[in-house]
């Protein structure tokens, strides 16, 4: 249709520069003809009137025509242009996953950085260009995802079953994904998280595995697939259980990545001093810390990654493709924790900069920016306990927390006490809870309530007798069937708008490569 369309067009256009010289020759003066007074050439002649009337016959025919060239062009001329643009190959793709960040995360650190911080989110930025669109993201097996399969459907563009990474639904056929087709065409590749490198997001790019807790097998593959820069945390995968890993095969992948030509980066420095060569950065043995726990740790930052990721994919004169993700969000919203979850989704925000800052200088780049699912049925309320009016979320006791849940909860122990449980609240949170409300979370009220949707042991009666403190409710622990956002710029991201299903992200991502 596009090629149609092009078509159509540059007939136009032609046809019209053929037709001005007729309608008005050079040199010819039809106005003076007109009045009956001369030629260009000087006096009328005998028997120049016949003609001239035959003449201006076929003229007007021709300028009625010409009439209707032009009206056809300027209602075609919007589809002639964007015609024009999705022929405009992209040279590169950064594909941008918030791990768990539905609407309401990203509602919460934009109304954050704007009334706290005083300055937008970059998102923000990119999404007033205009090219953003609903995305929904049900799969093969269920309405609401897990990452593994919304993942592998933005990944191969097929539909996926749970738990597997881009397998066919036998669990035994892989199904090619996008990463593996700009391989084939040489260009550059990375992966990069603040959760695991061999978690469900990162894995279903360069992996196929039959269930995704096979994460041996999923960083075996990642190495041997030969990406170029991989980041992120659960080291434990690449070391043997003699040096502490989880490794049952005693393989240690961090040696053999090295001799394959990696620089292998454990910390911030580390990653600064890091040449532009093959990258393997294992910043935590687990996961990678959250954001408002960082900077306890030797950790580089999601947006410092990313720009050692884009200066050293950028070296590949064929381009490349890159995805990045703040996968720590997603982990936040499933403990209920709403400044860990605004504090990761900034910091995810952050990365975005970077990779908008990099497209500015490289206008061939496609950058796509997303969620595979949102996490938890984040709920921005409006009430505390005094207010009679709506007032929407605590900013001032969001910005007060130094801790995540997760640190809390693990200073606590099995079988926390309500006064531990309220010195640790007020000394992490600055909120002083009452005796009721820390029995509530000692006894995990909520937990047995619905041990079916909330999983973890005291965050969710953490975070529900913090409700007026915060301002901030839950539906669930887990994931929900929210639509989500999706928006970017470049060529190729003006087939973004409307309602998309996120196998779609793959066929954007395709034709703006022109891959086959």
């Amino acid at each position: 249709m596009t090629d149609l369309t092009i078509k159509f067009c540059s007939q136009i256009v032609l046809t019209s520069r053929r037709l001005i010289p007729i309608l008005d020759p050079p040199n010819q003066g039809i106005r003076a003809r007109q009045k009956g007074f001369f030629t260009s050439q000087g006096p009328i002649q005998p028997g120049f009137h016949g003609h001239h009337r035959k003449e201006e016959k076929m003229k007007n025919r021709l300028f009625r025509l010409f009439t209707l060239l032009f009206a056809a062009a300027v209602l075609f001329l919007p589809l002639c242009g964007q015609a024009a643009q999705t022929r405009i190959q992209a040279k590169n793709v950064i594909l941008l996953i918030g791990d768990g960040m539905g609407p309401s995360q990203f509602g919460a650190a934009w109304i954050y950085s704007n009334r706290v911080l005083s300055r937008d989110l970059r998102m923000s930025e990119l999404m007033k260009k205009g090219r953003t669109a609903y995305l929904v993201n049900d799969t093969a097996d269920a309405i609401v995802t897990e990452s593994a399969a919304a993942a592998g459907q933005i990944a191969t563009g097929q539909r996926m079953t749970a738990r597997a990474l881009s397998m066919a639904a036998d669990g035994k056929t892989p199904i090619k994904t996008i990463m593996e087709m700009v391989k084939e065409k040489k260009l550059a590749t990375g992966l990069v998280t603040t959760s695991g490198i061999t978690d469900a997001t990162p894995a279903a790019f360069a992996a196929h595995v039959a269930h995704r807790s096979n994460e041996e097998s999923v960083a075996d593959q990642e190495l041997k697939f030969g990406v170029d820069v991989l980041m992120g945390g659960r080291k434990q995968f690449f070391l043997p259980e003699s040096a502490g890993g989880k490794r049952k095969d005693g393989r240690n992948l961090l040696e053999e990545a090295q001799k394959m030509g990696y620089t292998v980066a454990g910390t911030a420095e580390e990653l600064k001093a890091a040449p532009t060569g093959k990258l393997l950065g294992l910043f935590n043995m687990g996961n990678m810390s959250f954001e408002i726990d960082r900077a306890a740790t030797q950790e580089p930052s999601l947006a410092e990654m990313a720009r050692k990721t884009l200066q050293i994919l950028s070296k590949n004169k064929g381009g490349f493709f890159a995805m990045i993700e703040g996968g720590r969000i997603d982990h936040a919203a499933h403990r209920n924790d709403a400044p860990a979850t605004i504090r990761d989704t900034l910091a995810f925000d952050e990365a975005v900069g970077v990779a908008m800052d990099f497209v500015n200088k490289n206008p061939a780049t496609l950058l796509i920016v997303t969620a595979d699912h949102e996490t938890g049925g984040m709920a921005l309320i409006g009430h505390s306990k005094e207010s009679k009016e709506y007032i929407g979320i605590n900013l001032k006791a969001i910005e007060k927390a130094t801790a995540s849940f997760e640190v809390m909860v693990g200073k606590w122990g099995k079988k926390p006490t309500p006064e531990m449980i309220k010195e640790d609240v007020k000394q992490s949170l600055g909120i002083d809870l009452t005796d009721d409300e820390a029995r509530t979370v000692a006894d995990d009220a909520i937990k047995k309530l619905d041990p079916y949707n909330y999983g973890y042991n005291y965050l969710h009666s953490l975070g529900f007798v913090l409700r007026p403190y915060l301002r901030v409710g839950w539906g669930s622990q887990t994931h929900t069937a929210s639509p989500l956002f999706l928006f970017g710029s470049g060529p190729g991201s003006e087939k973004i708008g409307g309602l998309l299903h996120n196998t779609e992200v793959f066929t954007i991502m395709k034709a703006a490569l022109r891959l086959k």
